[in-house]
């Protein structure tokens, strides 16, 4: 009864170890899917790129001058408005005559000055020199010392910015130290990677290029004449389409021919339908005029009626009038027939155009048979592009299959030397950076010399000169209360006051000078950008009156634009001015692209010279590049990438193995033709249905194993 038990248990454990494999071996492609990096794809199409950017800005002056007043002066008369172009020298205001509040105020100064001196010359002289150098000294200390406070922040900042960068530039040797670490540590597990390979049977890379150049050639061959016969396909097709056209045309040449015959006849039934009625009105017309019977005549030839009916005949009044109405219904038809035959004749003239026209066209049975050719040669046409299409895919295959074997060694040793290459360049890098480190502790050096004291100390300074300064004044205040004022120095005093009045009185009698004048004139040609002043104005010293635009300094329009749009400008290129109707069309082109500084590095400021009939103010719509063109290989921007060896994309390969199919990423080197802000037309060998790799959920490189995102 055991050893039953134990084949059971035995059993179960089989059973559950097989379901398990089972499962492992079903899942096992889904579970090695999963930890594969995950690629989003996009297949390239053709279209049109369009790598015109449009730009809005508004135009300034290069150079704007301001015409100011020196001194206190009424304004009489404005002689110029905003906008008015002036020459130099043209009047632009008149001034009021008269003295100025200016020359009032020097005036009473003056008087001050003068009684001062007369009281100083009432004053005994002053003998405490050494006081009052020591006053003069301290102050003079005092003012350097405050001039050294007011530019520490300026040296304490450039201690800090030189800091800075010294901290900056550390960091980033550190930096490249790492990534040359990192490069090394990939340098060295590609060389032990490539140990898994061999040559492949090549004695060289050379010669395994040799061969894929080769095939390579064959592949260009195909392609050329897959292009050829895509080219004699489209051709081939378009002529089926020309001879379809020219069947429907005769149809419906035929088709109007028999509508228009059908009209004619139509026409003509009418026109006999109208002349039959007028036949019968112009015989109704005869007998109802034959009805009419004259009065009988007497032998002398005047009438012996009473003006009674005879014999029963109609009254020849109201005869009459019948006759007057049928005359006027024939004529009326007779007009109707007229028309009618006029439309009839133009009928026929456009049938006869109609039937020379058809003459001149081919019978219906050579049309339908030229069709028949066109589509035997279209079919033809499309078989030879399929089969170029075949004999290109089978080369490109055989050319895959010549890659494999010695290329990954090659390939290996390939990205061993770029790491090299790169290695060295980041050494390189790191001792431009030590230079730039060296010369900025030098400055940093430099910076700390200046820093000669710290504001504590010069606050302890100025609290010691000032109480000089106190107790150089008390000193002086004692000496003068107790008359201790010697001769020598009251002169002093009073040569400094009487230089204080002369110079007071020159300066009355400059503003006296100028106060003559009474025009104020334009420095500078240009145009009057604004007006600050009016007639009767009482106007201040250094108020701006005028503002003039030069207009012969030139004029630029600046804008921000993204980094992106940046990249597809370049100074010196010119810009299309859009709806532009003030006349003639400036000429605009780039003249600076520089950092945005509000944009945060996402932008760049683009500054334009412009040339032409312009003002100040000016609003400008601009154009800049080409127009779009079409383009027959287009892929998103981000699946476009750069290394050292140029641009390329990553297209997905499919390779079979026993659980499935495995995706693989390979290169593409490509040429950018043209971009716009989502996409860019590439020059490049890709196949109908290839996909190209335009992100991913890790960094992707050559060679790696991927999985498409669903």
């Amino acid at each position: 009864m055991g050893e039953t038990k134990r084949r059971g248990i035995i059993k179960n454990i089989i059973i559950v170890f097989l379901v398990i494999m089972l499962v492992l071996t079903l899942f096992s492609n889904t579970i090695m899917n999963r930890s594969l990096p995950e690629v989003s794809v996009s297949n390239s199409e053709g279209g049109m790129i369009n790598s015109q950017i449009k730009i809005n800005g508004t135009v300034g002056a290069n150079q704007t001058k301001q015409i100011t007043i020196d001194k206190t002066r009424v304004i009489d008369t404005v002689m110029v408005r905003r906008g008015d172009t002036v020459e130099r020298g043209a009047l632009l205001a008149t001034l009021v005559k008269g003295e100025s509040n200016d020359i009032y105020d020097l005036e009473i100064e003056l008087q001050r000055l003068e009684i001062e001196y007369k009281q100083m010359l009432l004053k005994e002289g002053d003998s405490l020199v050494s006081q009052r150098r020591t006053i003069e000294d301290s102050e003079k200390e005092l003012a350097e010392i405050q001039e050294y406070l007011d530019g520490y922040p300026a040296l304490e900042a450039a201690v800090k910015g030189y800091e800075d960068m010294v901290s900056v530039l550390e960091n980033d040797i550190d930096a490249i130290d790492e990534e040359i670490e990192t490069i090394e540590d990939s340098k060295k597990d590609l060389q032990k990677k490539q140990k898994d390979y061999s040559s492949g049977g090549f004695s060289s890379l050379k010669e395994l290029n040799k061969a894929i150049d080769a095939k390579e050639k064959d592949i260009s061959a195909l392609e050329k004449a897959t292009k050829n016969a895509k080219s004699e396909r489209s051709a081939a097709l378009a002529d089926r389409a020309a001879a379809s056209e020219a069947i429907e045309a005769y149809n419906e040449a035929i088709a109007a021919k028999e509508k228009l015959e059908k009209e004619i006849s139509d026409l003509e039934d009418t026109i006999a339908e109208k002349r039959r009625e007028l036949s019968d009105l112009r015989d109704e017309y005869d007998e109802l005029e034959d009805s009419i019977i004259p009065p009988p005549q007497n032998p002398d030839g005047e009438g012996e009626g009473d003006g009674s009916d005879d014999g029963g005949a109609a009254p020849a009044n109201d005869v009459q009038a019948e006759l007057d109405a049928l005359a006027k219904e024939i004529e009326a038809l007779e007009k109707k027939i007229s028309e009618l035959d006029d439309s009839l004749d133009k009928k026929d003239e456009k049938l006869a155009e109609l039937n020379r026209s058809i003459a001149g066209m081919k019978s219906l049975d050579e049309l339908e048979s030229d069709l028949e050719i066109k589509k035997a040669a279209f079919n033809a046409a499309d078989a030879a592009y399929d089969n170029a299409v075949d004999m290109e895919n089978n080369a490109e295959d055989a050319l895959d299959e010549l890659r494999d074997g010695g290329f990954e060694y090659f390939l290996l040793q390939d990205r061993i030397d770029q790491y090299d290459e790169q290695i060295e360049q980041k050494n390189e890098e790191k001792e431009e950076i030590e230079e730039k480190l060296t010369e900025a502790k030098e400055l940093l050096a430099e910076a700390e010399k200046e820093i000669t004291k710290t504001p504590d100390e010069c606050d302890r300074e100025k609290l010691s000169l000032t109480r000089a300064i106190e107790d150089a004044k008390a000193a002086i205040a004692l000496a003068e209360a107790n008359g201790a004022i010697t001769d020598e120095t009251a002169a002093l005093n009073l040569s400094i006051k009487k230089r204080e009045i002369d110079r007071k009185k020159k300066q009355i009698n400059d503003l006296k000078k100028d106060t003559s004048e009474t025009e104020i004139t334009a420095p500078v040609s240009g145009v009057i950008s604004s007006v600050g002043i009016s007639s009767g104005d009482d106007v201040q010293s250094g108020t701006v009156l005028f503002e003039i635009t030069m207009t012969d300094m030139g004029y630029t329009m600046e804008s921000s634009v993204t980094n992106s749009q940046a990249a597809r400008l370049r100074v010196g290129q010119e810009a299309e001015v859009q709806y532009y109707y003030w006349g003639n069309k400036p000429s605009v082109r780039i003249s600076q692209i520089k950092s945005d500084p509000n944009s945060g590095g996402k932008n760049k400021l683009v500054t334009f010279t412009v040339e032409g009939d312009v003002t100040d103010g000016t609003n400008l719509s601009l154009v800049i590049g080409s127009q779009g063109q079409s383009y027959d290989t287009i892929v998103p921007n981000s699946a476009v990438r750069e290394d050292a060896n140029g641009k390329f994309i990553l297209k997905v390969v499919s390779k079979s193995s026993p659980l499935g199919n495995r995706y693989y990423a390979e290169r593409v080197d490509v040429e950018v033709l043209a971009s716009d802000a989502t996409k860019s037309a590439i020059n490049a060998t890709l196949s109908w249905g290839d996909y190209v790799i335009t992100g991913a959920s890790v960094p992707i490189s050559e060679g790696m194993q991927v999985r498409m995102a669903e």
